[in-house]
């Protein structure tokens, strides 16, 4: 097992890649553009994250990474709410997905020190 699958923000986003990775792999046709969007959102969070667990502790280079991670996680909280809003990822995805990311936002906030 690599560092980073044992973070607990990490473990998170990937329960909402999963949770969302049926919807992103087969949207409606209305919603394909703001799904491929959330899809890269998706692994933007974890492969940044990934990134910075791998920088010295404590270092700006880290903090980047996971700011960076941060924006992209609020991305796809942005792109769940929309979709939501528009009828298109139902309820049964979203609304733990919404959970979910708020989780990862408090812990990003808290590891890129902002």
């Amino acid at each position: 097992m690599f560092d980073f699958e044992k973070l607990t923000v990490y473990c998170k986003a990937m329960e909402v890649l999963k949770l969302l990775a049926g919807f992103t792999a087969k949207p409606p046709r209305r919603a394909s553009d703001l799904a491929d969007h959330l899809d890269r959102a998706l692994d933007s969070v974890l492969l940044n994250i990934a990134e910075g667990s791998g920088k010295p502790s404590g270092s700006a280079d880290r903090a980047r990474y996971y700011r960076t991670a941060l924006g992209s996680a609020k991305e796809v909280a942005a792109a769940v709410s929309i979709l939501a809003a528009k009828g298109l990822l139902p309820d049964s995805a979203g609304q733990p997905a919404r959970g979910l990311l708020l989780e990862v936002v408090a812990m990003l906030h808290s590891m890129a020190g902002s």
